[in-house]
């Protein structure tokens, strides 16, 4: 495996995917996805709590999977991305939501649709930059 071509591909589909992440989780989904009555104040940190270290940690890690599964399947164009990504990131959602769902009061399985939706989105967004970036050079 090329480990600076895994490294770089990472750091860009993480970066793309922290900043799809604040516009759609952020801006554009902020109220559609609320929690079960009487929960938000409860589980859900205030926006001025919120730690964005760990938040660029856990989109940098989810860029380092998205790496990790295009350099080993040799993606080399935008689309082998998105569609590898869209799975990914699809899939993902859906098992840890619906995981949620069954032993949190708290989670939704409304919440869950649509969140597998937008992280598939994201996610193969995401992968589509970083497959790009891997093939660049290659016909």
């Amino acid at each position: 495996m090329n480990w600076s071509k895994w490294i770089i591909a990472s750091l860009i589909a993480g970066i793309v995917y922290y900043l799809l992440g604040w516009l759609v989780y952020g801006m554009l989904l902020a109220d559609a996805m609320p929690l079960a009555e009487g929960m938000a104040d409860i589980v859900q940190k205030k926006p001025e709590e919120m730690d964005m270290a760990l938040m660029i940690v856990s989109c940098l890690a989810w860029g380092f999977l998205v790496g990790y599964v295009l350099v080993k399947s040799g993606a080399s164009n935008w689309q082998e991305g998105a569609t590898q990504g869209f799975i990914i990131g699809a899939l993902m959602s859906l098992s840890m939501g619906a995981g949620m769902v069954a032993m949190f009061k708290f989670a939704l399985m409304s919440n869950t649709w649509i969140d597998m939706v937008a992280n598939g989105v994201c996610t193969a967004i995401s992968a589509a930059v970083a497959a790009w970036f891997l093939g660049r050079g290659k016909q």
